[in-house]
């Protein structure tokens, strides 16, 4: 009976160690799955911790420490043997020691949210034919609001999941935005958050938040409504694939910029005839151009704007253009679809100078034209070399990217894979700006609201209620023994006289 009790001890003591190495072993993974060699912080608080251990182990110093602190255990004798290792012994076994603790450290987090999600899971009861349920393998914080979760799910399918959409919300006690499965069918994504966006948000909810000069509106974030002035931006890239909401976003940013600013022109290059731009036709204020010769016209006479501008600057010692207080005005630069402006065709010589020409004046303009009041926004369904310039994509501030069809898409708009990932709403973008990625509903502006818009600004301008400096710039070809003076010369500034063809 004694053996029998013992035996049963120490079977329950090894069945322990067991269970606490296996818990010890896969915290310890999930830590080292978070391990990244290039991660500073990591290396940071790695060689401190061997500087550390060196500074407490080269001179025993450790011992002294100890035998201050645990008198009773740290005696003389104690210390005298001790001493008697080489302190490189120390040294070694303090840092093996303290990796063995560091990486279960480090993964106790994930660990502990792995061990909830999977909690609130296994409430579902959902199992596979052979009995065994979904297993959560990974949490990923996308940011404040949204997590992504990592399923592995063999036998059971996206189906049964989509299907029980609202058991899921109760049991996780989060919105469920995506369920899709990952490339390995064997696991599934589950995209969650604990605030979800509007599917649709009116451009008059957002209206009242662009008061400011020269701002529009970016959208509804789950921080609230985004402007942005375009002045500090300066250039923007709006880019996504059909139906994703960019043609809806690009003219009610327009919208936005001709509602909150005076003193501006606008040049919009629409080489689908003038099909999308049509609208703003009938503003003073506005040209609209519709062929490769007329794109590359207005953008040498836009070129030739910006010399006048630094010319103008250098003479009167100003550092950028205020239109307000210079009477100048401010020009934005829209190319709708760029890809049609400035792709080559493997036929069409002569349209091939064009577009390269095209090419040229916008790197020209989109690196120097900031100070001179000049702002570019391209809008384009891909983004390759071949379609925008790497040169023009590196000094674009501000990138609008709607839902993108595949990874490579959106690793070239944004560097990364978030627009893989939006779900299927349409006007859902990401708004980046240096290193910050934000999700975003970007307001919705019907045709015939954005009729209304530009016939009350049309009035507006006509009666002078809202104004601006100009002249226009020529849309016609300026040759090089003409001089077209727009800076030096108020009085035809100020008349608004257009030198456009009508």
């Amino acid at each position: 009976m004694k053996n029998n009790s013992t035996n049963k001890t120490a079977e329950k003591l090894f069945t322990a160690i067991g269970k606490l190495c296996g818990i010890y072993f896969d915290i310890s993974y999930h830590g080292l799955k978070k391990f990244e060699v290039k991660s500073f912080k990591l290396w940071f608080n790695f060689i401190f911790f061997l500087m550390v251990t060196f500074s407490l182990t080269y001179n025993y110093d450790f011992l002294v420490i100890s035998s201050k602190v645990l008198p009773f255990a740290f005696t003389q004798g104690v210390i005298a043997f001790l001493v008697k290792m080489p302190w490189l012994f120390y040294f070694i076994s303090f840092s093996l020691l303290g990796i063995f603790f560091s990486f279960p450290l480090y993964g106790l987090r994930e660990y502990k949210k792995i061990k909830a999600y999977q909690k609130d899971f296994d409430f579902l009861s959902m199992k596979a034919g052979n009995g065994s349920p979904p297993k959560v393998i990974r949490v990923v914080e996308v940011d404040e609001f949204k997590t992504k979760v990592i399923l592995k799910s063999e036998g059971i399918g996206v189906d049964r999941y989509t299907g029980k959409t609202n058991d899921l919300t109760s049991a996780l006690g989060q919105i469920v935005e995506v369920i899709k499965p990952c490339k390995n069918p064997k696991f599934i994504e589950f995209h969650l958050t604990t605030k979800s966006l509007p599917s649709k948000v009116s451009y008059y909810e957002c209206e009242e938040e662009n008061i400011r000069p020269y701002t529009f509106t970016i959208g509804e974030s789950l921080g609230g409504f985004l402007t942005q002035d375009i002045a500090t931006l300066p250039h923007m890239l709006i880019a996504g694939t059909t139906g994703g909401g960019k043609s809806v976003f690009f003219k009610q940013v327009l919208v936005s910029l001709l509602k909150s600013t005076n003193n501006l022109q606008l040049y919009l290059l629409d080489l689908k005839k003038g099909v999308e731009m049509r609208p703003f036709e009938d503003l003073p204020n506005v040209r609209v151009i519709k062929t490769e010769e007329g794109a590359v016209t207005v953008l040498k006479n836009l070129k030739d704007e910006m010399d006048r501008r630094f010319t103008y600057m250098e003479k009167h010692k100003l550092k950028e253009i205020d239109p307000k207080k210079h009477k100048i005005d401010k020009i934005i630069i829209g190319v709708d679809e760029a890809s049609v402006l400035y792709t080559k065709s493997k036929s069409n010589s002569s349209k091939n100078r064009l577009i390269e020409e095209a090419r040229e004046l916008t790197d020209e303009l989109i690196k120097l034209s900031r100070a001179a009041g000049i702002h570019l926004i391209l809008a384009t369904q891909k983004v390759t070399k071949e379609t925008i310039d790497t040169k023009v994509q590196e000094n674009i501030g501000g990138r609008m990217c709607f839902k993108m069809n595949t990874l490579q898409g959106s690793m070239t708009v944004l560097g990364n894979k978030k627009a893989l990932s939006l779900p299927d709403v349409k006007g859902r973008g990401i708004w980046a700006t240096g290193n910050k990625f934000v999700e975003v509903q970007a307001p919705f502006l019907s045709e015939d609201e954005l009729e209304g818009e530009l016939s009350a600004l049309v009035s507006e301008l006509k009666t002078k209620y809202k104004t601006f400096h100009g002249p226009m710039v020529s849309l016609k070809e300026v040759k090089p023994d003409q001089d077209i003076n727009i800076i030096d010369t108020p009085d035809e500034k100020e008349s608004g006289e257009d030198l456009s063809p009508e």
